[in-house]
Parts: C-alpha cells; structure tokens; sequence
C-alpha cells in the first residue's frame, strides 16, 4: 500500500476523499483504522498547503495537480473562511513529496512559514515578554497550529532542545512522507524562531532518526548547521542562551489579552475533537474531586493507555485537559463570586493555597488577586 493510500483508507482509490471514518470497535471504543476520528474535522487553517502549493508551483508543478483527489481548488487556499482537514494536509504532503523535482523541498518550504500564518497564536508568541514564556505558550497552545507531529522542548546543558516525534499521528507505512513531514516542520521551526529573535539566528545542530538522504548535504546548508542522521531521536538543538535574549515586541499586557483569545479559540478546537471534549466535560462533574485518568477511561469505556494515545493524538494530554478545567473554573470563581482564594484553592483540589498560586501564575502571568 502506497502513502496515500494509507492516509485515505483500505479500499478507496485515490481521487476519493471519505468525509469521515465512520469505523469503530463498539466493545472497546477504539478506532479500528489507524488515524484518530479527527482526522476529517476540517478545523484547520490552509497555510501549510498554500506555501507547499506556491512553493512548487514556482518549480513549474501546476496547482492541481497538487491538489487532486483533496477536494481543494488553489484559489480557496488565501480564503481565510477555508479550513482544511488532516487527511487533506497529509494527502496534499504526499502529493507534493512525489511531484516536487526538489527533493529538500520540505525544508525550503518550511523556512517560508511565518509567524503571521498563525494568526492570533503567532501574536501571542510575538507578545510574550521572554523568550521562556514564549515556549511555554507555544507547546500549551500548538493545537492552534495544525501540528502533524509531536513537539517537546527541554534545555540540556548547553542547550536548547525541540524533540519531534512522528509518532502521534500515524503517517503512513512510506518513510518518506514521514520524513518530508519532519523536514517541513523542522524548516518552519527555525522559521518561527528567526521571526521571534532575529534573522541571524542559527541552530547548533539538526539529528534526524532517519538515513541520510540523497539531498543530506542540502540540509545542512539551508539550516546553517550540522546535521547528523540515524540519530536516537528527531531533534533541533540552540544555544540555550537564546532563552535569556530580550524580545523586541514582548509585551505582558498584549500577551495576556492575545491569550484569552487563544483560551477560547483552544476551547472551540477542543471542543470539536471529541476526546478532550468528553474528558472535560467529565472533569466538570466533580470540580475539587477531579476523577484520575483510570476513571476518566472506565467512563468512556476505554483503557486508559487508548485514552492516552486518543489524547495525544489530538494533540493534549489528561494533565493539560485537567490544568484547563481548572483554569477556567479558577477564571469563573475570580471574576463571578466572592470566594476567597483559599476557598478557591480548595475547591479545585489543590493542597494548599501556595501551590494553587504558583498554578495560577503559571497559567495566566498573573496572581489571583491581580487578577481580580
């Protein structure tokens, strides 16, 4: 099987886009096909096909081609009413990895995504005051980005540390969608962070988990750093010390007003996955007695190991479903009653007032008392 026959489905021909999956174990509630019943929603904003489209179109590959088989015309994709669905972002990655005469084309298309394709979640990265508060935005947020690929970040010694993983969305049996999946990821990465800090801005090193490929020399070139290939994991590695470089349009008024556009925005998507949406919709039952996650899953009538991967593949976990509906709660209490920040610790089940602040601070910039 092909990797476009693994993104659309067993059974269909290529032209066909399937409006849903429609395929479920009902005794264990787990999705018999590979990808996540989200996999159709079309909630996703068209930049990354615009820019792969523009991107190849310069190379003499006509836009339909691109598109055939989506259900996408080109002059849709600068419609800001148009939304797009996985399938079709996967179908169209695919379509551009076996027609482009570039074989780094991923990487140069990455470096021509931008911060202001992301809308209010670009904003907000741009108002952050610090570059550290930047990141925790940026990984709290990445729904509003249309992520194909899982995203950490940790610093080790010296340095700054984004982890990729291709493994939260099944991409297909073709290593290479998956690595052309990466490598545009992986562009718009140092994109994002030339746009935030400065043009200048260079990684310290690229390690792919994958083989060389023919175009490995080009990597190094349109990164500015070494790359090393069969690594233990997909990594972009800084000089941490870009954490502590101060931000030209950081702004802490801007960034906490841009965030609760986002809050509801991130409410809106959640709300259309599905998974987190059940998730919190159960937390809200029992807000201070907060079932765990092996309740969470008994209640869905599932495991909480599928739970998990069902989490993840939307691109959340319980833990930050869980801070969610404690923020908002926390939100609601502050701004529509007369508790007292004790009572409202105790009420979201926190084990003591300190501990509810620190949240509080982590989640909105702010005390609960400024805040109020």
């Amino acid at each position: 099987m092909d990797a476009l026959a693994a993104i659309l489905g067993p059974g269909r021909a290529a032209g066909e886009v399937p409006t849903g999956l429609g395929m479920w174990n009902s005794d264990k509630l787990a999705p018999v096909h590979p990808f996540p019943a989200s996999l159709d929603d079309r909630r996703h904003r068209p930049y990354k096909i615009a820019v792969l489209v523009d991107a190849l179109a310069e190379l003499g590959v006509q836009p339909a081609d691109v598109l055939a088989g989506t259900g996408l015309a080109a002059a849709t994709l600068h419609d800001p009413a148009t939304l797009v669905s996985v399938r079709q972002l996967l179908a169209v990655f695919d379509a551009a990895r076996r027609l482009t005469p570039q074989p780094e084309l991923a990487l140069r298309a990455g470096m021509r995504v931008h911060i202001t394709h992301f809308g209010m979640y670009g904003y907000a990265l741009l108002a952050s005051p610090t570059p550290r508060e930047a990141v925790a935005f940026a990984t709290q947020y990445r729904a509003l980005a249309s992520p194909l690929v899982g995203l950490g970040f940790r610093v080790e010694g010296e340095e700054a540390v984004w982890t990729l993983a291709d493994d939260v969305l099944d991409l297909g049996p073709d290593p290479a969608l998956r690595r052309f999946v990466l490598e545009m990821q992986v562009g718009t990465l140092l994109s994002l962070h030339r746009d935030v800090l400065g043009a200048q801005l260079a990684p310290a090193g690229w390690r792919a988990a994958y083989p060389a490929p023919a175009h490995a020399a080009a990597c190094g070139e349109i990164l500015g750093c070494p790359v090393v290939f069969d690594a233990p994991a997909h990594e972009l590695r800084f000089d941490a010390a870009w954490l502590d470089h101060p931000l030209a349009l950081g702004n802490p008024i801007t960034a906490a007003v841009v965030r609760r556009t986002c809050d509801e925005l991130l409410g809106e998507l959640h709300g259309a996955a599905g998974t987190a949406a059940q998730v919190g919709a159960l937390l809200m039952r029992s807000p201070g007695q907060f079932p765990d996650i092996e309740t969470v899953a008994a209640e869905l009538h599932t495991t909480s190991r599928t739970l998990r991967r069902r989490l993840q593949a939307e691109q959340t976990s319980f833990q930050q479903v869980l801070d969610d509906v404690r923020r908002r709660l926390a939100l609601e209490y502050l701004q529509n009653t007369t508790m007292s920040t004790d009572s409202i610790a105790a009420s979201l089940g926190f084990s003591d007032t300190a501990n509810f602040r620190h949240a509080f601070k982590r989640w909105t910039g702010r005390s609960p008392g400024s805040y109020r």
